[in-house]
């Protein structure tokens, strides 16, 4: 899938070029010349300790947008962020007439389904837990008698699923096809948050059925959130959530 949305991204990118990256503790983002404005998680528990996580600091700016793009396929995690952001702002535009809205209302579930969570959404499970009692949610930590399961657990458990939801945080650490290949019988398959590409051409081949992502609609606004350690919740005045049925 990484590919997929690396190439679609590339075929969209034209020649315009970076003018701003910001690698934040929360968030990572990166800003076009036309203030198109992508967002990405940012791992920093991964990255370790070390004088340099990335060599390339300093050099970012004035580069072509499709210079960075194929960094989401990096291993190292901060330019997996970088480039995913990259992708981001060009396929996330706030020229495009989105679909604005909440998950939680989106999301059909019933008494009767099982719901699979890959990653901690917790406004969303606080909303299921009220449409169900069958819910399985896989953690990469996962605390003692939490009841979370961890995510060796996933070939088990996650196929039994109707309503799945992915953090699109998966698409960074380069785990979104090994949850995706346990998906293939669930009705809904959601890849929700801020690093979600809304790119229906690219995720309608891999069963998943909606995106729940967000459009930066102030750039500059949340340039300065992502570098002083901001998180979804600081920067709520400045994207839309949105929604793509694909």
């Amino acid at each position: 899938m990484i590919d997929d949305l690396v190439e679609y991204a590339l075929s969209r990118a034209s020649a315009r070029k970076v003018i701003d990256v910001r690698a934040g503790l929360s968030y990572t983002c990166v800003l076009l010349e036309d203030d198109s404005c992508g967002l990405a998680y940012t791992f920093r528990n991964e990255l370790g300790c070390y004088c340099g996580i990335l060599d390339q600091a300093g050099t970012l700016i004035g580069r072509k947008c499709a210079e960075l793009i194929p960094w989401a396929k990096s291993n190292n995690l901060l330019m997996a962020a970088i480039g995913l952001a990259a992708v981001n702002a060009v396929l996330n535009s706030s020229k495009v007439n989105w679909n604005i809205g909440n998950v939680t209302t989106a999301l059909e579930v019933g008494p009767s389904d099982t719901f699979g969570m890959v990653g901690g959404f917790w406004p969303i499970l606080k909303e299921i837990k009220d449409k169900t009692e069958n819910i399985f949610v896989f953690e990469q930590d996962v605390a003692k008698d939490s009841g979370f399961y961890s995510e060796e657990e996933i070939p088990q458990y996650l196929p039994k699923c109707d309503v799945v939801v992915i953090t699109a945080t998966s698409i960074i650490n380069h785990t979104i096809d090994r949850v995706l290949a346990n998906c293939e019988s669930s009705r809904e398959v959601c890849l929700v948050g801020p690093s979600t590409p809304l790119c229906p051409e690219v995720s309608k081949n891999y069963n998943v059925t909606l995106l729940a992502g967000d459009v930066v609609i102030n750039p500059e606004q949340t340039l300065q959130i992502v570098s002083q350690g901001g998180g979804t919740m600081a920067m709520k005045h400045t994207i839309n959530h949105v929604l793509v049925r694909v």
